[in-house]
């Protein structure tokens, strides 16, 4: 099976929130962003590949984060350097961000202390860094308990379920093309979220190596999500 990218409705609104926010007419107004939805929805993968092909830095999950961690790992992505120090840090987000500004993708943010969110939105404020807040539902009630946060959201993403529109597109891409009885069983067995689209799309092409054919039946997909 090959590796793909799907882009879908979720990713290309991400992606053009991604973009306003990176562009300089941003710093007119606020530049802070949020996208929310459950876990499996596709919110990490986009994030990564918007990473991956722009200036824009990504910030993976971790928990247990304070404030000087976040800006020590920030300054990493900036400059390759994570002083000690919070105010080492911030020299280096003000210098990095006056060469060229580029947006900070902060992942798992509905995990973080209010402290921690507090410190990101005056590090927005203070030099002129866009960032984006990615998280679960979560995110949206804790963000709306402050106001000093909630009035600086710029724009705000849900992402919804996955389709069936989306399971044929991702099986013709990655495998071979399958018909519609079979993504409208597999989108109903995923409940909207891609993982299990992806470990039944594993799971069937395990059986069609076993029984030597290229083609997915209703009755194999069955087999494979029953045994999911």
């Amino acid at each position: 099976m090959k590796s793909e990218f799907i882009e879908n409705a979720n990713t290309r609104k991400f992606f053009e929130i991604c973009t306003e926010l990176s562009d300089m007419s941003s710093m007119i107004g606020p530049s802070l962003a949020m996208v929310t939805g459950p876990a499996g929805r596709g919110k990490t993968e986009a994030a990564r590949r918007f990473a991956t092909q722009t200036e824009a830095i990504y910030l993976p999950p971790l928990n247990t984060r304070t404030p000087t961690m976040v800006l020590r790992e920030i300054a990493f992505e900036l400059a390759g350097m994570r002083p000690v120090r919070s105010d080492a840090c911030l020299q280096i987000i003000s210098d990095e961000m006056a060469k060229e500004r580029r947006l900070i993708m902060i992942d798992e943010a509905d995990l973080l202390a209010m402290q921690v969110l507090e410190m990101l939105r005056n590090v927005n404020e203070r030099y002129a860094c866009p960032i984006l807040l990615i998280g679960e539902d979560d995110l949206k009630g804790r963000i709306a308990s402050r106001r000093r946060l909630q009035s600086r959201i710029r724009r705000r993403l849900e992402f919804g379920p996955v389709t069936q529109q989306d399971v044929a597109f991702f099986f013709k891409q990655s495998l071979v093309v399958a018909p519609p009885a079979v993504t409208a069983l597999i989108q109903q067995h995923a409940k909207g979220d891609w993982r299990p689209v992806m470990t039944a799309a594993i799971g069937i092409e395990r059986a069609m190596k076993a029984t030597g054919t290229n083609e997915i039946s209703v009755e194999m997909t069955k087999d494979v999500l029953k045994s999911a």
